[in-house]
């Protein structure tokens, strides 16, 4: 489907509007009429925050916009922003406040709908764009990123769309969407990879732990645990003996009831133990030092004279029965707890020594020691066993799941390189539209675009969309690189059925006079041709001031201007310093 912008403004106005038409259009910045030389700049005008405000219309998150970061007293508390635009035959109005970023309203043919999240927005948008579409592609915003490059991407990588600060991996999606390759299918490789490194992780993790950090060596765990099996077992069985024996059958309901009440009462001690700590380690209840009851006591007299009847002395006896009944309650308390410690540790002692009784009558043989080491050894070999065990069997269903991903990625990699192959007349359409591109702005054809798979396996994006023109690799070259695909992409043949045929750069062209004047003749031509497209640039007018004059430039950069910003006259009628941080 076709996107067109048709005008962009806000309630109540906080901008001038700017209408835009199908073909070229030009936001300028110019420099002022006045003889001052800040007047004669024309960077920080406001170009790049029209787009800005482009952006937030067309629901980039809020957070991500310059627009966040208009200082709040700046704004009106009320302000909307408006896009007027239409998507094939749909006429669109996105409304979008300041205020409620989040809930945007659309109205579509004259039917408003407020949506309650940002995400029901935009997926309400990719149906319309993407209507009648089975690549399973339907993210608007990511297409959008493509169509509408950040300034801060640097122009520096065809792949890449948004800021370099952003330490993120380019989408390939919405390239592949246009190309009109598999987009579901490529999704799900990049899943598949995303798997594989996670179950790598795990595989790596458990491993570790199985070989007490590559002490031992893996191969010899199997051995380890079946030696280790045979032993529990002989241990278990000599358990079972010792528990037949007869001295052990008669006594062990008494043991077993002894060591029952001796394991309440040690609790019960613990308890009554740490009352008493924490008692002990109360400070001292303050005392009222003499001199400072003095003082107070005659202020009080001398204020309210014959009021107060009582002597000091008998201030000082209140006073010391308040000490003294601070101290009885935490030694009446202290006492009680004492008393029932020696009562705990008296029964605790009197049983011990049942215990011990009962041990020494029947343990001649040391039935009972062996079997109290017995016990504590075959639990200890017990666990250790069966949490070696279950470990190397989540190992070995770790790795083997590990394998069968692995096997659906060689599968996915076979499939997209049948693809390609498929498709190669889509390689070839694009290639030679890059090169008749190169050819028109540079005036030789040294240019190519290739699409390969790489299939090591430690790669995280194993399509490569490759772009090389002569001498590329400079910061103009990679500029003039990126014009040439991103028209390549609108204008191919092979791809103009999927692309919107709307395209905007913002300020893309930090390049050389000659390849920047024959960019503009080269867009001036594609519209003379009759394509059907909409391209929105923002640039310095300085830049062709030259060439203009000289009429080295096809394109009428007045007739196509849409709007002109100055430093008397930016975008929104102000300067101001960004927050840093949304102010909104």
């Amino acid at each position: 489907m076709k996107l067109r912008l048709q005008r962009l403004y806000s309630e109540p106005q906080f901008f001038e509007p700017i209408a835009f038409q199908s073909g070229i259009n030009l936001i300028l910045g110019e420099k002022s009429e006045t003889a001052q030389t800040q007047a004669k700049k024309v960077n920080g005008v406001g170009k790049s925050m029209s787009v800005e405000f482009i952006h937030f219309a067309l629901l980039r998150d809020f957070k991500d916009t310059r627009v966040s970061k208009i200082p709040t007293e700046k704004c009106p508390d009320d302000l909307t922003i408006i896009l007027d635009l239409s998507i094939g035959k749909d006429s669109l109005q996105i409304r979008r406040s300041l205020q409620h970023p989040e809930q945007p309203t659309i109205i579509r043919n004259g039917q408003s709908v407020t949506f309650a999240t940002l995400a029901e927005a935009t997926r309400f948008l990719g149906d319309l764009l993407f209507v009648g579409e089975k690549s399973g592609f339907s993210s608007f915003r990511s297409l959008i990123s493509l169509l509408m490059r950040d300034e801060e991407s640097e122009f520096s990588d065809i792949l890449r769309t948004m800021p370099v600060k952003k330490n993120a991996p380019p989408d390939r999606l919405p390239h592949l969407y246009l190309l009109g390759l598999d987009v579901v299918h490529y999704r799900g490789l990049l899943q598949t990879i995303k798997e594989i490194d996670r179950q790598t992780k795990l595989v790596s993790k458990i491993k570790s732990d199985l070989t007490r950090g590559n002490e031992i060596n893996l191969k010899d765990i199997p051995a380890e645990l079946n030696a280790e099996k045979t032993q529990v077992a002989r241990i278990e069985a000599g358990l079972a003996d010792l528990r037949a024996e007869p001295a052990f059958t008669e006594v062990e309901k008494d043991l077993n009831e002894i060591e029952a009440k001796l394991g309440a009462l040690r609790a019960t001690r613990k308890g009554v133990n740490f009352k008493i700590d924490q008692i002990r380690a109360l400070p001292q209840p303050e005392a009222i030092d003499e001199v400072d009851l003095e003082i107070v006591f005659e202020r009080a007299r001398a204020g309210l004279g014959k009021l107060v009847q009582k002597s000091l002395e008998q201030a000082r006896a209140f006073k010391e029965e308040i000490e003294s009944f601070q101290r009885s309650l935490l030694n009446d308390e202290l006492t009680i707890l004492e008393r029932q410690q020696r009562e705990l540790n008296l029964k605790i002692r009197s049983l011990s020594q049942q215990h011990s009784e009962i041990v020494s009558r029947i343990d001649r043989k040391g039935t009972l020691r062996e079997l109290s080491s017995g016990l504590k050894m075959a639990v200890h070999q017990q666990q250790n066993y069966h949490r070696r065990a279950a470990l190397f069997q989540e190992y070995k269903d770790a790795d083997q799941q590990k394998e069968d991903l692995q096997g659906e990625r060689r599968q996915a990699i076979d499939h997209l390189r049948k693809e390609l192959s498929e498709n190669a007349a889509v390689e070839e359409t694009m290639n030679n539209q890059v090169a008749a591109i190169h050819d028109r702005i540079m005036g030789n054809s040294d240019a190519s675009f290739t699409l390969t798979v790489n299939t090591k396996t430690t790669v995280k994006q194993p399509l490569n969309l490759d772009l090389r023109i002569l001498d590329d690799g400079s910061h103009s070259i990679d500029r003039t690189k990126v014009f040439i695909y991103d028209c390549a992409l609108m204008f191919a043949e092979c791809t103009q059925g999927r692309h919107p045929g709307f395209l905007l750069h913002d300020n893309i062209f930090d390049v050389d006079q000659d390849t920047l004047v024959q960019c503009l003749n080269y867009l001036q031509e594609q519209d003379d041709s009759g394509e059907d497209f909409q391209y929105i640039l923002t640039l310095n007018r300085e830049k062709i001031e030259v060439e203009e004059r000289a009429k080295l430039i096809q394109l009428d950069v007045q007739d196509h201007c849409r709007a002109s910003f100055t430093k008397a006259n930016p975008f929104l009628g102000f300067r101001y310093q960004e927050t840093r941080k949304a102010s909104h």
